[in-house]
């Protein structure tokens, strides 16, 4: 009997874990090799936004994407944030669906969809707040003067967008537990865990796999070097961040423990 309840919702939801792998496969794989024309349908609403919050405004030019030839800057599609659209709702649908607890079809397919929503319009919120950043920052640093000889325009470029990328992420799953699942207080390796394995492995471990770093290897290393010392240093704030927040109910827990504080409950 015991196992019968644990056999099901694993049968159940297991074709909708590959549905969903499949989907995000795909995606990434249109995304690898489209052109700006078959993207404006995250590129278009993605320069709207930056527009709305600089008042800099976007032209767009076909087959390359959303340009502002004052700041020769442009919106491409290397630029459209479909890659953390996939890491979004990858987060969300491995992470929550199974403990919906939901086994009907109408309500799986449902939370599914909503995911893929959810994670469309949160990628353009946050790729726009990333694409000011990279508009501003760098002009921040040229109007000041401040310079290092390895911080090229590339590296800021990879560092900005990873610094905004992992740290919604890490935000979102942790916003994602309090609301599906009551859980304030996840522990810091589960609250982490899937964002992380999401993000390395979407965007270094498919490149990875596939062989795309093989026409330059040092620049694939450099690449994957920048990102990890990026999430590394991340980790360790949100981590600093979770102990402060959780600290003041352990030292309640280890008082109740000891009876120097009685629970309200009693």
């Amino acid at each position: 009997m015991k196992f019968e309840k644990i056999k099901s919702p694993f049968f159940f939801y297991l074709p909708y874990y590959l549905i969903s792998l499949l989907s995000l496969l795909g995606l990434k794989l249109f995304y690898s090799s489209a052109k700006a024309d078959a993207l404006t349908w995250i590129l278009a609403p993605t320069a709207g936004w930056v527009s709305v919050l600089s008042g800099i405004p976007f032209t767009y030019v076909a087959g390359q994407g959303y340009a502002n030839h004052s700041l020769r800057f442009l919106i491409a599609p290397s630029c459209c944030g479909v890659q953390f659209l996939c890491i979004t709702a990858a987060m969300l649908i491995f992470s929550f669906l199974h403990r919906t607890g939901a086994l009907r079809v109408r309500r799986t397919v449902g939370w599914i969809l909503g995911c893929y929503a959810f994670s469309y319009f949160f990628t353009i919120l946050v790729n726009g707040l990333r694409i000011l950043l990279a508009i501003y920052i760098p002009l921040a640093l040229s109007e000041t003067g401040v310079s290092a000889r390895w911080l090229t325009p590339e590296r800021l470029h990879t560092l900005i967008g990873t610094v905004v990328y992992f740290s919604c992420l890490l935000i979102l799953h942790r916003i994602a537990a309090l609301v599906c699942l009551r859980n304030f207080n996840m522990s810091f390796i589960r609250s982490c865990l899937s964002p992380v394995f999401w993000y390395f492995f979407i965007v270094l471990g498919i490149p990875f796999l596939n062989r795309a770093y093989a026409d330059n290897r040092v620049r694939f290393r450099e690449y994957a070097a920048l990102i990890l010392t990026a999430c590394l240093v991340l980790l360790i704030l949100y981590g600093s961040v979770h102990r402060l927040i959780l600290f003041p109910q352990k030292i309640r827990r280890f008082f109740r423990s000891r009876g120097i504080i009685k629970s309200r409950y009693r």
